[in-house]
């Protein structure tokens, strides 16, 4: 978890304002993509669930590719 001290201004001595620091630690928090890995751990996945997807989207990406080229010939007008 990263954390966000609150800057001082070495001449005023001027503490950093709370919303400065809240969004400092929310950049912080998104850089370290904490958000992300909470949402992929959120539901267990079976290890067959997850074969079973990515073969899905290769042949979904072949079908598209193979689409593609065929059409690739012609000009729309």
């Amino acid at each position: 978890m990263p954390s966000v001290k609150p800057r001082i201004h070495p001449k005023s001595k001027h503490v950093e304002p709370f919303d400065r620091m809240l969004r400092r630690f929310k950049k912080a928090c998104e850089k370290a993509d904490i958000v992300g890995e909470v949402r992929k751990r959120e539901y267990h996945i079976k290890p067959n669930e997850l074969k079973n997807q990515k073969n899905q989207d290769l042949k979904r990406r072949r079908k598209l590719e193979k689409k593609r080229s065929e059409q690739k010939g012609y000009r729309r007008r």
